[in-house]
């Protein structure tokens, strides 16, 4: 008898054994992977459950933005019966999505999203005369690192659609998406250390506006109506400026029927590092 035989017969046991059971190895691998996603969901959702994921990098659509563990809550500024607003919005590190639509006779609905009471920003606001002032400034600015790993700020932000409003926002480090086509904007100021941002003022109908928009690096998104008579000049760094429809009137893009005699929404662009999309809507 050969010394490998009892080697031979253990295969031959095992074969049987996996024939005779209706087991292949097909199924086994099957069974080894539906362990293994399993055993990933079961870590994954205890990873998310103790914090050890930060919202500030999650997907907007992401399960685990918004939810019970990560509390909301929501401030409302009045109007007061001002008839013009002043808004700073300043973060560290996070994500900012800025719309109109507030609700009547509010200035400004500030909802945050976050897993730690030290971690809501700080608001301030004051009535001067017929201008109410709000300030919303992340703790990190004034008593923390702006770019804490584990921040984690996601603020969703409403404007006034009924009064003009001079709206200063700055972002350290994180993704910007200004949706003001319904605001009535007198100036809008935007800065961005590192992080991609979009601006859509493409359904603007309110008075004429000036705007600096100022970004290191990343890319920018900026959508102006075809109909506006709108001129954007734009100083860039490093990467590509696409502004199809748009006419170069002396260096700068200028919206169809443009006349320098009208009122004119005035936009400067400085840009860093990233490409330039400029779109008529």
């Amino acid at each position: 008898m050969s010394a490998d035989m009892p080697n031979d017969g253990k295969k031959y046991c095992i074969k049987g054994f996996l024939s005779g059971s209706g087991t292949t190895p097909t199924r086994i691998i099957l069974w080894l992977v539906a362990i293994a996603v399993v055993s990933f969901a079961i870590g994954f959702g205890i990873l998310a459950v103790s914090g050890g994921f930060s919202p500030g990098t999650a997907h907007p659509n992401s399960p685990f933005t918004h939810t019970a563990w990560i509390a909301s809550n929501t401030t409302d500024f009045p109007l007061d019966g001002a008839t013009s607003g002043n808004i700073s919005v300043t973060m560290g590190a996070g994500e900012i999505t800025l719309n109109g639509g507030a609700r009547d006779n509010i200035l400004m609905e500030a909802t945050v999203f976050s897993k730690s009471p030290e971690w809501q920003p700080d608001f301030s606001s004051a009535l001067d005369n017929t201008t109410k002032t709000v300030r919303m400034t992340d703790k990190g600015h004034t008593g923390k690192a702006w770019f804490a790993v584990d921040s984690p700020n996601s603020w969703e932000i409403r404007l006034t659609d009924n009064v003009p409003v001079s709206l200063d926002v700055n972002i350290g480090a994180g993704d910007c998406q200004l949706n003001l086509g319904s605001v009535n904007l007198h100036n809008l100021n935007v800065h961005s250390g590192a992080g991609d941002t979009g601006i859509d003022l493409g359904r603007y109908r309110g008075g004429r506006f000036d705007a600096t928009i100022t970004k290191g690096i990343g890319d920018l998104t900026l959508k102006v109506p075809g109909s506006g008579n709108t001129r954007i000049t734009v100083h860039q760094g490093v990467g590509d400026i696409t502004g199809s429809g748009f006419t170069q009137n002396n260096g700068a893009y200028v919206t169809p029927g443009f006349n320098p005699a009208l009122p004119v929404n005035e936009i400067a662009v400085k840009q860093g590092v990233g490409s330039v999309l400029l779109e008529m809507v």
